[in-house]
């Protein structure tokens, strides 16, 4: 039996906003970051560091499980777009970059005073002075000690100015928060998935910015030349269109019920193709049980600030216990041996990482509107995880291709695994993650019997409000009606999470609700 043959289903589960620094950093710190296979394991020695505004060494540290804040740190929402990523990596909103600066080291003075994001989604503007660096003369000396006068100067200039959030900043934030990272035993789920099957210790986002465009390369190989989040859906070709018309079914589930990817993906239409369906978690773990999984599945969180999306600076312990119940009913049906589950974060969410990002990705082809990128960089690393009784436990997975790996390796998959052809020419080049499975033999064992999700500090609340993407869905769905309608659909200002999740509801209910 071959690599690819070995799956007839792939499963995917996408979190929000997390390096993957902040989720695995430390998984194998306690062995020198060898695994017990004796893979080596890119992880933290603990020595790295970020500076302040104020010059203060920032080292990373391991987050006190005792600490009420524990599971909602870093305590307030990082920047994430574009411009932050690049000023957390390389010192600027984009290049030229200072001389003189070695990588990763913008993470801490970002958040302390995030770029303002707000205009960019609507105008992007290119002469902002705060995302392009002023040229230097030719006749300036150049500079490569990373303590140089361009270092200094760098570190005295003005942080630029606050981003614009959705998520209410919680008690006495710190600069220092941002290099917090959970260890093992806080996150047992995601940490003993890691160690009992395969964790991906080289696997990048697929483009350097937020949610949405990360969301479209995961679907359709491409973002569109989109690099922030000021379209809410993407016209391009999915991969749930894809596979329909080849023959092979797809579910989305999540959300109570109305998963976003379903709006998100414009050529997704009712009636769904057979064997195709949407619906809750519950209407997943029933298609186990009915055995009528489809070929390919995909995951959602539910969104908002009581949900389990693990978005910073919501409640962690929830997605912790999430993944659990993913594994479980997944585990515990006739599925179990046939099925590739992939638990991955479509961000980094602005959180620390120590690791570069390769600068070698196939663009789609596609250039930005707003900067002229060209989609060659990958983003930053987010934690990954490979799920199958086909992998030895203590696997630390890495490609074989000089090409990384991305969120496009889940189509790269899906089409070694089906005989897909690819959907853009990234997803051509990606490589597929089909030779993780290495034993000749399914695994009888359960690596997660007896594991006890965390659970947060009931002291800790969340103030009530509309988060970001919920709102981005619900434009998703205004699009629709727009579309549908052939006139101009607004969703309404919303107040609340309820008033949102009221809207989506009844517009779901509208155009997708299959009775």
């Amino acid at each position: 039996m071959t690599d690819a043959t070995k799956i007839k289903h792939v499963v995917v589960m996408m979190f929000e906003n997390r390096s993957f620094d902040s989720m695995l950093g430390y998984l194998y710190k306690d062995n020198n970051n060898v695994s017990p296979l004796g893979h080596p394991f890119e992880g933290l020695t603990g020595k790295e560091s970020n500076l302040d505004n104020a010059g203060n060494e920032i080292k990373v540290f391991p987050i006190q499980k005792d600490d009420p804040y524990a599971y909602f740190m870093p305590k307030k929402d990082p920047g994430e777009g574009f411009a932050n990523t690049n000023f957390q990596l390389f010192g600027a909103g984009q290049p030229p970059f200072p001389k003189g600066i070695e990588d990763n080291q913008g993470f801490v003075r970002d958040f302390q005073s995030t770029i303002n994001n707000g205009p960019l989604e609507k105008k992007e503007e290119k002469d902002d002075p705060l995302l392009i660096p002023k040229k230097k003369k030719e006749s300036d000396t150049p500079y490569h000690k990373y303590h140089s006068d361009a270092y200094k100067k760098w570190l005295k200039s003005s942080p630029p100015s606050d981003h614009v959030s959705e998520v209410p900043d919680l008690m006495n934030v710190q600069p220092k928060d941002i290099m917090g990272i959970y260890t093992p035993d806080m996150l047992p789920v995601l940490s003993g998935l890691a160690k009992g099957y395969a964790v991906c210790d080289h696997w990048y986002c697929s483009a350097p910015t937020e949610t949405l465009p990360n969301r479209a390369f995961t679907h359709m190989g491409t973002s569109q030349g989109y690099l922030y989040d000021e379209v809410k859906s993407y016209s391009a070709k999915s991969i749930f269109k894809h596979l329909a018309d080849h023959n092979h079914s797809w579910g989305i589930f999540g959300n109570n019920g109305n998963p976003y990817t379903v709006a998100f993906c414009q050529d997704i239409k009712t009636p769904y193709p057979p064997g195709c369906m949407t619906g809750s978690f519950d209407t997943f773990k029933n298609a186990l049980t009915d055995k009528k999984l489809p070929t390919y599945t995909f995951l959602e969180p539910i969104w908002g600030h009581k949900g389990n999306s693990q978005h910073p600076n919501y409640n962690v312990a929830l997605g912790d216990a999430y993944l659990l119940e993913i594994y479980n009913a997944l585990k515990s049906s006739d599925y179990w041996k046939d099925t590739l589950l992939i638990i991955t974060y479509d961000e980094h969410g602005g959180c620390y990482d120590h690791v570069p990002p390769p600068t070698n990705a196939v663009s789609p082809p596609a250039t930005s509107k707003a900067f002229g990128f060209d989609f060659t960089r990958f983003g930053v690393r987010v934690p990954t995880v490979l799920i199958s009784p086909w992998i030895e436990a203590g696997t630390v997975y890495r490609t074989k291709s000089d090409t990384p790996l991305d969120h496009t390796s889940i189509l790269a998959t899906l089409k070694a695994c089906f005989d897909l052809p690819p959907l853009t020419e990234r997803d051509k080049a990606a490589p597929d993650v089909t030779d993780v499975q290495t034993l000749s033999t399914p695994r009888m064992d359960d690596p997660m019997k007896g594991v006890i999700p965390p659970v947060a500090h009931p002291s800790i609340q969340i103030q009530p409000h509309a988060s970001q993407i919920q709102k981005m869905h619900a434009a998703a769905l205004a699009e629709k009606a727009s579309r549908e309608t052939g006139s101009t659909v607004t969703p309404p200002e919303f107040h609340s999470g309820e008033d949102v999740n009221k809207y989506i509801d009844e517009m779901h209910k509208r155009y997708y609700r299959e009775e």
